[in-house]
């Protein structure tokens, strides 16, 4: 068949990723009904229905999802094509050091922040523009030149990504849980105190039974859906958490956590850095990569990793 209007594939593209016709409409720069007749006119052009459509919100069909992961993939591959030739011109001279980033809120809040000013201070031209994404990589820019990504051992399988750290886990809790009658000096003391939990209780449990750990309830305690927050309630004195070596490396240096245990348990999780196609000859992002890598480096030190 003839190739639809491109203007049409293009709005049907953006409203599937952004799953908002008002979304795409913004990034695209045209109006909401006017995406909305893209849409239909290329809805009529392929005969088939691409969106349900219900009270303030769309959703995509089997068959559209599969069409619009594909598409999403091209119009990537064009817009990579696209940078690889244009990095020697010169609008591209002018915007190579400003390098866009998309890493996960924890990662970004309780570690990267702090280390900005460094940043700042050895490479004061280049700016960062930053989005945040959840752990699964879902969300923020999906089109930044750098992405931080948290991923579990066997599910990273691309060559191209850069290693960056492995994690460990370990109990931690405010300096004055560990003092007095409930002090907390070895795992069975932990049925005296509230745990703290992230997104799930499944962490903690596979912690106690590893640990070999009787009488404490896994199940016990809050659960924040935001890992700052389970640091910043155990900071407060709220609890212990259970805490990767990225977020309590600071704190435990500024004496505001402490690990009651010396029991450090490694988890088949990291974080590794992956480069956009097109934008690893860029100054910034070559720059911000050496610069990260060394922070890293300085981080494996402080939390006597191997």
């Amino acid at each position: 068949m003839a190739l639809p209007s491109l203007n049409a594939i293009r709005a049907f593209e953006a409203a599937a990723r952004l799953l908002s016709f008002k979304d795409a409409a913004d990034e695209l720069r045209l109006t909401p009904s006017a995406v909305s007749r893209h849409i239909r006119s290329l809805e009529q052009a392929l005969g088939v229905a691409l969106f349900e459509r219900g009270f303030r919100q769309v959703q995509l069909t089997d068959k559209a999802q599969v069409y619009a992961r594909r598409l999403t993939g091209a119009f990537n591959v064009i817009a990579d094509a696209t940078d690889e030739i244009s990095v020697q011109g010169a609008v591209r001279k002018r915007r190579q050091k400003r390098v866009s980033l998309s890493i996960n809120a924890a990662f970004m809040n309780l570690w990267l922040a702090d280390r900005l000013p460094r940043f700042r201070a050895a490479f004061p031209d280049c700016e960062l523009e930053v989005s945040i994404h959840d752990d699964r990589g879902q969300g923020g820019n999906p089109r930044a030149d750098l992405r931080i990504l948290f991923l579990s051992d066997e599910d990273d399988d691309d060559a191209s990504h850069l290693p960056l750290v492995s994690l460990i886990i370990l109990p931690v809790c405010a300096p004055s849980l560990t003092k007095g009658a409930q002090a907390l000096r070895r795992p069975a003391d932990l049925a005296r105190h509230r745990l703290l939990h992230e997104n799930t209780t499944s962490w903690w449990q596979e912690w106690i039974e590893g640990e070999g750990v009787n009488g404490v309830d896994p199940r016990a305690g809050a659960i924040f859906h935001d890992p700052s927050l389970a640091i910043r309630e155990a900071v407060n004195g709220g609890g212990v958490a259970l805490a990767d070596n990225i977020m309590v490396e600071d704190l435990l240096a500024q004496g505001l956590l402490v690990a009651p245990f010396s029991i450090r348990r490694k988890i088949p999780s990291r974080y590794v850095l992956a480069v956009r196609p097109g934008a690893a000859a860029l100054a910034g992002v070559k720059q911000f990569r050496q610069w990260l890598v060394s922070e890293i480096v300085r981080h494996k030190r402080a939390m006597q990793l191997d």
